[in-house]
């Protein structure tokens, strides 16, 4: 990767006059090949700005180049560890915190090949509250000119599977971030053809884009929070209810409680109907918090429905096997047909108890073929190979992104403002009349056109008829 020359060209520049720059209230020397302030250090420093210290205010940072943002947690109280591969990116945050009279506790090494070293020897595993890390985002065969090893640390990532996948490893096995914390990392939107969430919710973990910058070349870099979903929430398990959402409703659950049964004698979706169970169907329910979720809108009913079917289809080895009808239905494409089929779907419902408002989220979704009615599909079908207790996990940590409150990071009011119309279903008959989606209002009704250019907004799904859907 790195000749000769890149590498001689590299040591001749750190004989060079390191650089002087005032970052917010700072003075930062930055010698030649470590990362000074950018747009994406301002961003992550937008983002920590937010976070109040908690639990035993340990924070550490990953790649922490001159050392700004970590002077800056220092100086928010947070009680700061700092790590750098590049050795002179560690001795200049050390010699900056000295600069500032900031403390700051700093080592070398960072997540990276086995090959480089033991954890242990940069952190401490498990303990810290907030671990935040400006990622190398570039994949190495995205690059064609290489800087030279120590300068290209900072900016491309070559990691064998990818320094994500690594990080969420480590996130998901509690070598980083305490139960109760939270990660911050500054990624793309996608790694490796796949959504940079979808790849944390797949190890478990919960995840929201907190904050995002858009360059004049299209490119969009985030904000990524991470952390254990509902780590202090009941997860209940049952045999057999009526219903998960109506126990759920008439017990005593908290907000983030889960319940899960393997039976439901009188399982409900919208309008009333009636879910057909069956044993290899997954039924869950979490408890919400009401206050957070003024009300239950179409617009945020689809929005939950398109986090799970964008995970799904992440999963899934055939494209465009996963759809979302309207406002709440969650479908796969038959193999022989090219029609969709339903595999589930989601409810909200409530129940007021004087001035106590109870609000839960019921998921229901087919994971195998066996028994199943006409019209029904499962995840099975578009190999999406889960157990009931493996999708538990997924729709766990999907549920937390959506609705747990981390440090005020998460905004629920704003849920259902970003839809992805690509997995919605986009043909529909409405008044006679062939029409396709072209969007969803604020209100969360049904923005379609017809084909002689009439537009329409509909709040009724059972005034539409949807021609390539299964009759089940």
């Amino acid at each position: 990767m790195f000749d000769e020359k890149k590498t001689s060209r590299e040591i001749e520049l750190l004989g060079g006059e390191a650089r002087d720059i005032r970052w917010k209230n700072f003075h930062l020397i930055v010698p030649h090949t470590v990362y000074p302030p950018r747009e994406d250090t301002d961003l992550l420093a937008s983002v920590l700005e937010k976070v109040t210290p908690f639990g035993k205010k340990k924070f550490l940072e990953i790649g922490s180049g001159s050392g700004a943002l970590s002077i800056l947690a220092a100086t928010l109280g947070w009680q700061v560890e700092a790590s750098d591969v590049n050795p002179y990116a560690v001795a200049a945050t050390r010699f900056n915190a000295i600069e500032n009279n900031i403390e700051i506790s700093t080592s070398e090494g960072g997540i990276g090949p086995s090959q480089d070293g033991q954890h242990t020897q940069w952190m401490n595993p498990g303990s810290y509250d907030l671990v935040i890390w400006n990622m190398p985002y570039i994949p190495a065969e995205e690059t064609h000119e290489y800087l030279g090893p120590m300068e290209d640390a900072a900016l491309i990532d070559t990691h064998p599977s990818g320094l994500l996948n690594e990080f969420g490893e480590m996130i998901r096995r509690f070598q980083l971030i305490s139960p109760t914390g939270i990660g911050l990392i500054l990624c793309r939107e996608f790694f490796a053809n796949q959504s940079t969430k979808n790849v944390l919710l797949s190890k478990g973990l919960a995840t929201q884009s907190v904050s995002s910058l858009t360059f004049e070349d299209g490119e969009t870099i985030q904000v990524l929070a991470v952390w254990h979903p509902f780590v202090q929430s009941k997860k209940q398990q049952m045999h057999t209810v009526s219903s998960t959402n109506s126990e759920m409703l008439e017990g005593t659950y908290k907000p983030g409680d889960s319940l899960r049964a393997r039976f439901q004698t009188d399982g409900k979706g919208r309008h009333g109907r009636t879910w057909d169970d069956h044993l290899d169907s997954f039924k869950g329910t979490w408890k919400l918090d009401s206050n957070l979720i003024p009300q239950i809108s179409s617009q945020l009913q689809c929005q939950v429905a398109l986090e799970i079917a964008s995970s799904f289809q992440s999963m899934s080895p055939l494209d465009d096997s996963i759809r979302v009808k309207w406002p709440n239905d969650l479908l796969v494409r038959d193999k022989e047909s090219k029609e969709w089929k339903k595999i589930g779907g989601i409810l909200f419902q409530s129940l007021s108890r004087g001035n106590e408002q109870s609000l839960v989220l019921g998921i229901g979704i087919n994971t195998k073929t066996t028994n199943l009615l006409k019209g029904r599909g499962s995840l099975e079908e578009v190999g999406v190979e889960l157990d009931n207790t493996q999708l538990f996990t997924l729709l766990d940590g999907i549920v937390s992104s959506l609705f747990e409150n981390k440090s005020n990071l998460s905004n629920t009011s704003n849920k259902g403002t970003e839809i992805n119309l690509k997995l919605l279903l986009k043909e529909c008959i409405y008044r006679e009349k062939t029409c396709t989606l072209t969007g969803i209002s604020d209100a969360g009704n049904l923005l379609i056109k017809s084909s002689q250019e009439e537009d329409f907004e509909v709040s009724d799904d059972l005034s539409l008829l949807w021609p390539h859907l299964q009759l089940q």
